[in-house]
Parts: C-alpha cells; structure tokens; sequence
C-alpha cells in the first residue's frame, strides 16, 4: 500500500506552505468580497441590467488576459529573477522594468482608445441578440471598463517585480481592493449616477489594484521612470518568452468568452453563466492560484540553479496538495450546489427558477475542478524551464478542443452545453500537461502521484456520503426554506464530514505531505 514515507523524497522543505497559506487567507478574504459583490449585482439589478453588466466586461477582460496576466508576468518574472540574482545586472533588470512599463502602457493605451472608439461593434460580437436599451447600456459599459485594461497592464508589471522577488502579500491585496472599489460603484456610484457608476466602479477598483502596489515597489528601489532609451537585448530575450505565451490562451478565460457569445443568444443566459463561472472558480483562486503563484519563482529560481531534484520535488509535492484539498472541496460543492447558489445569489429577482438554471451550469463546471487547479502549476512549471513551445502547442489543442465542443455541444444544450465544453477540455488539458511534465522530471513519480489521488478520492467520496447523509436529517428537521436554514444546513452538514475527512487522511498520513518534506530548501 503507498504511504507518505514512500513520497517523502519527492516533498521539499521550504516558506512555500507558509506563503501559500497567507495567499489563502487573503484570497478567501477577496474571494468573500467577490460573492458579495455578487450578492448585491443580482438583489439589486434585474437580468437585463445584469447581461449587459457581465457582457461589458468580456472584450476588455479577454483582451487584458491574453495579452498581459498570465503571459507578461510567466515571462518576464524568469528573466527579471535571473538579473536580480546577478549584482553585476541590477542596472539591466531596472532598464527593463523601465522599458516593459513603457512599451505595455503604450500598447494597451492604444487598444483601450480602440475599444472606445469601436465599442457598439465589438458589442455586436459578443452579444448578438441585444437591441434597444440593453444594448446601449452594454456599449456604455464597455467603453467605460475600456480604461481598466490599461490601468492593469500597468499593475500586472508591478505584480510581477514583487512576484520576483517573493514579496506575494501586497500582491494578494491588490484583488481585494479592487474588489472593493466594485462595491462602491453598486452602492454609491450607481445611485449618483445610474449604470455607468457600475463601470466606474470597475475602473476605480483596477485603480487602486495599482496604487496599493507602488509604495512596496519604491521599497525595493525600483523607480517608476519613463525612460525612452530601451535596452534591447534583455528586450529581445523577453520578447523570445513572450511571444509564444500569446498562443497559450487561457482555456477558462476563452471558455467564459465563447460562453458569453452563445449565451447571449438566449434572455439571461449570460447571467446564469458567469454567476456559475465565479462559483466554479472561488476553490481555484483561493487554493489553485494562490499556490502555483507562491511556488513559480522558486521553480525558476531551482532551474536557474540546475537543481533537477529541488524542481521534481516542486512539482510532486504541489501535485499532491492540491488534489488533497481540490477533490473533497468539489464533492462538497456538489453535494451542496443548490444550496451554495440560493445563498450567495439569492434576493431580489433572483428567483427559484434562476437558481435552478445557474446550479445546473454550476455543477458541469465543478466536475473539473481537481482538473482546473492542477493546470496552473503544471504549465509554471515549463514555463519555468523556459519551456514556451510546449504550452503553446497545448494551448492551441485545447482551444480548438474547445470551440468545437462548445459549439456542438451548446446546439443541443445551450448553457450547458458550453459548459460540459468548458470541462471536458479542462480535463483534456491537465492529462496533456501531466503526461509531459512526468516524461520531464521523472518517470517514476507517476505511479506513486496516482495511488497518491486514487487514496485522496476515496476518502473524499466516504466524506460525500456522510455529507449528503447529514444535509437530508438537517434539512429534514429546519426546512430549507429561509437563507438562514440553508446556512445552518451548509454548515452542519459539511463541517463534522469535512472534520472526519481530515481525521482519515491524517491518521493515513495523506495529510503530511504538507509538513513532512526533505530538507532541500532554496
């Protein structure tokens, strides 16, 4: 039978845990600010407010996601840690903070006065179906969040000096203040000023995701000039690692991107949709993300050094902790789905018929959530190697993977279909990036990588027995009819099955590969 003592080489000892477990705590933290800003969207704005709100978002959001998160910073943090480990390059590694800032703030200046100017047919593209006021609002929206890209290009550069140099906590405030300034545009903004408060809202917020970063930049000695002067040769390697990120398209963002299309087609669908989306994504973005950001620079940083094994054990022991975590959080939040929509969205207009359409899309989705999770860490680490023709090859698969799903599959179920599309190709994803990463680093690893997460399902799917089990007494006795005795049900149910869970894989020792690692430390 696997033990932990048999995974204990592949576990490295570092501050990655304890980094990625303050990253939780803000990134549920952001997260809670996120379901309510939710909240208040759907009690206090009908469906038709709602659709052009979420559709406004999508040409911007799409275009600052391809071009700028997740591609700038997986290249530039390599070749900015690379220079700022060398005393002999702290002068390049400034030129080229200088020049990235420039060359990003003029490009995405320029797109976001083309999204101004060209909003009423990029809206026609991405909600075919809206006329009348719902498509002027939309068009509104648009050319006012326009400005965000631009303002996040800025902050992504930000993020990604302090990234490098592992200062990940004023990083992880960044969201929850532009969470903040969301909530203020629908409380205050809206009422002074009607649905463009909404997409002021949006803007102040991506204002202060930049602002809170600059004093911890000015920290670390790093001026915020506009130099001309560019240095091209530490442009060109960035350019070399750039370039081929651009085909890696983000499969969930494109995903929510096509979603948004189709769905457009059909009154509320946009609505149901993203509403399910940022459900799906809440386990991601406080456990997925929040560690394959802590862990990326440690990853370049042991590559740097041609250290094999430090980067193997990396890779396995994240491996191993996000299918401990990741797989009973899905089975709880599919035992729970219609429960977790009626609490977080229910109020207002959002109704019984609402819920329905928005957990039935929400529970596709949750189906690949050990899947999602497992993607950002294994495509870091090639990217970490310098490794850009690989994910870029992968990245082209799985979108053609999934446009063709998402159109065959949303003729005959719509929004579903869309999302059945959306997982099966998350699915498709992570097995490509798993059968490449284990021919990379070790070929030994997988069998214990797989008893490994067979071990953790099987104890997740005990835990989903008890859960269900104690959610039918529990709704038995209350009722389920108040947002209160839903709580109560959430709660009562999940926290003694979530408790035995942990107890099983603790006394297993499945639990400490989170503490019982070597003692490689870079």
């Amino acid at each position: 039978m696997f033990t932990v003592k048999k995974l204990k080489q592949f576990l490295p000892k570092s501050a990655i845990i304890h980094i990625t477990g303050y990253l939780v705590i803000l990134s549920i933290f952001s997260r809670i600010l996120g379901l309510l800003r939710d909240r208040l969207l759907t009690s206090n704005f009908d469906t038709a407010t709602l659709d052009a709100y979420f559709s406004a978002f999508r040409i911007p959001d799409f275009l600052y996601s391809i071009l700028i998160l997740g591609t700038l910073s997986s290249a530039f943090i390599p070749l900015f840690s690379k220079l700022i480990h060398r005393k002999d390059k702290q002068t390049e590694a400034q030129s080229l903070v200088d020049d990235v800032l420039l060359i990003v703030g003029a490009i995405m200046g320029i797109i976001s006065v083309l999204m101004i100017i060209f909003a009423p047919y990029l809206v026609k593209l991405v909600a075919i179906s809206y006329e009348g006021q719902k498509f002027t609002d939309t068009v509104t929206l648009t050319r006012i969040m326009a400005l965000s890209p631009f303002i996040f290009s800025i902050s992504s550069v930000l993020s990604s000096v302090l990234n490098a140099y592992k200062k990940f906590i004023i990083v992880a405030l960044a969201p929850i203040v532009y969470n903040v300034g969301i909530i203020v545009g629908i409380i205050w903004l809206y009422p002074m000023w009607g649905i463009v408060g909404l997409g002021y809202g949006v803007v102040l917020g991506a204002i202060l995701h930049l602002l809170i970063q600059i004093p911890s930049i000015l920290k670390l000695n790093i001026s915020l000039k506009v130099d001309t002067k560019l240095y091209l040769k530490n442009l060109k390697r960035l350019w070399d690692l750039y370039w081929p990120r651009l085909l890696v398209i983000d499969t969930a963002m494109l995903s929510l991107f096509i979603g948004t299309i189709i769905a457009s087609t059909r009154p509320d669908a946009v609505t149901y949709f993203t509403l399910a989306f940022n459900l799906n994504a809440l386990p991601l973005g406080v456990i997925a993300i929040s560690f394959a950001t802590a862990i990326f620079p440690y990853l370049t940083e042991a590559y740097a050094k041609e250290d094999e094994e430090a980067f193997r054990n990396y890779v396995i022991s994240g491996i191993a902790k996000n299918l401990l975590l990741l797989i009973p959080i899905m089975m709880l939040m599919l035992n729970f789905r219609a429960q977790i929509v009626r609490i977080v969205y229910g109020g207002g207009g959002f109704d019984w018929e609402s819920t329905r359409i928005t957990f039935e899309t929400f529970t596709i989705l949750a189906l690949s959530i050990p899947f999602q999770g497992l993607i950002p860490l294994l495509s870091r680490a090639l990217f970490a190697r310098h490794d850009t023709r690989t994910p870029m090859i992968v990245g082209i698969i799985s979108m053609l993977i999934n446009i063709v799903l998402a159109l065959v599959l949303s003729h005959y179920w719509q929004v579903l279909g869309v999302a059945a599309a959306f997982s099966i190709t998350m699915a498709i994803t992570c097995l490509i990036y798993t059968f490449i990463i284990f021919r990379t680093i070790n070929h030994g690893s997988v069998k214990r990588t797989i008893i490994y997460g067979l071990q953790v399902s099987l104890w997740s799917f005990g835990m989903l027995g008890i859960a269900y089990i104690l959610k039918q007494l529990i709704g038995d006795i209350i009722g389920t009819n108040t947002t209160l005795a839903l709580i109560i049900q959430v709660i009562g149910a999940s926290a003694p099955a979530l408790a035995i869970y942990i107890l099983i894989t603790w006394k297993l020792g499945l639990t400490k590969v989170l503490s019982n690692q070597n003692k490689s430390k870079l």
